[in-house]
């Protein structure tokens, strides 16, 4: 059976939160867009994200892409229907060595607009007692960030983009090209030819560079979650969320009065590109070894649940938007190492901007 091909104006591969926020972006400047995807929408790395939105970064460059993408989780996007941010606040914990840098990311996050304070360890043990912090750390408090629903947030995008974005339940197998020029994507149902193209598919993106000849190297790293049934719930309405740079873990109120999501940062890498539900016992115990440092209840907080995910990490660590200069026509968006989320309307707005210039061209 011969399939019929599908013309749109840019095609964007990976469903997930940064090809989304492209999509939309795209679809509001009156371009039709296809989004490829065999998982779906955020059925991939995506759709186990924690959720965690705030405006605070050491980093300058990350600092003004995360408060980019809180402002607008606050206003729940552009046309206002997106889930509302759960707003328990954030806690960001640094060494106490990086606190001139945090101040003067609070100060910077002042001007723009962003409520955001320094609290010392005495600090935290008054406004938080469920939370133990030592003296060598101090926090970045942000009441107006929190957490969102992410799948909930991913469909909302998608149902704001309207009729002009078209999602392909396929497998994208290589990417479509005349000359110096990516014209398309070909997948499992019928080629989608295109102005222009997005690779926005964590690590999948590699071997679809690949197939043009563009190296993009991306290695999958684990990602575990762990849900907590804590034995007193009372302080989880004001408990806010937690960010622990110094360890890598972080945790957030799951939304009942009894359940806390947990995780640490893992260095394991090169694993399979699945999200099932449940975790290990020995990544149970990984995670409960670190949290229940700053979390003490939960050091024996009954296990009821959790998820084994993955992410794409890039070598510098960091994710790029990449108008690739080895074929007209490609970008690339790739490397978010977990904390794409919280930027993702940020990152989609400049993906969107250079897939329009590239598609102008």
């Amino acid at each position: 059976m011969t399939r019929s091909a599908l013309t749109a104006d840019v095609a964007v591969v990976g469903g997930g939160i940064i090809g989304l926020a492209t999509a939309e972006r795209l679809s509001a400047q009156g371009l039709a867009v296809a989004v490829i995807d065999t998982a779906g929408i955020a059925g991939g790395a995506t759709g186990a994200s924690g959720g965690l939105v705030r405006a605070f970064d050491l980093s300058a460059s990350r600092r003004r892409s995360a408060a980019a993408g809180l402002d607008l989780y606050l206003r729940q996007g552009h046309q206002g229907t997106w889930p509302a941010i759960r707003r328990q606040g954030s806690l960001s914990l640094v060494a106490r060595g990086d606190l001139p840098q945090a101040a003067a990311a609070v100060a910077d996050l002042g001007t723009a607009g962003h409520k955001a304070e320094i609290l010392t360890a005495h600090d935290l043990a008054t406004r938080f007692p469920a939370l133990d912090v030592p003296d060598d750390l101090v926090a970045v408090h942000e009441p107006n960030a929190g957490w969102l629903p992410v799948g909930p947030v991913a469909h909302a995008m998608a149902r704001d983009a309207g009729p002009r974005l078209r999602l392909i339940p396929a497998r994208a197998t290589h990417l479509l090209t005349s000359g110096s020029r990516a014209t398309g994507v070909h997948t499992t149902a019928g080629p989608v030819h295109a102005r222009a193209v997005l690779l926005a598919a964590g690590t999948g993106s590699t071997s679809l560079a690949a197939s043009v000849g563009v190296h993009l190297p991306l290695r999958t790293r684990a990602v575990g979650y762990c849900l907590f049934r804590v034995g007193e719930p009372a302080g989880l309405t004001t408990l806010p969320t937690v960010v622990d740079a110094t360890t890598g873990a972080w945790l957030r109120p799951w939304g009942s009065d009894s359940l806390v999501l947990a995780g640490v940062s893992s260095q394991e890498t090169d694993v399979p590109e699945t999200v099932r539900p449940g975790v290990s016992a020995q990544e149970e115990e990984r995670v409960r070894a670190v949290v229940r440092h700053r979390y003490p209840q939960l050091a024996t907080a009954p296990l009821t649940g959790g998820v084994t995910a993955y992410d794409a990490m890039a070598p510098t660590g960091n994710g790029e938007v990449t108008v690739r200069t080895e074929l007209d026509g490609l970008v690339t968006a790739t490397g978010w190492n977990g904390g794409g989320f919280k930027r993702a309307p940020a990152i989609g707005e400049l993906a969107a901007a250079r897939l329009q210039e590239v598609a102008a061209r």
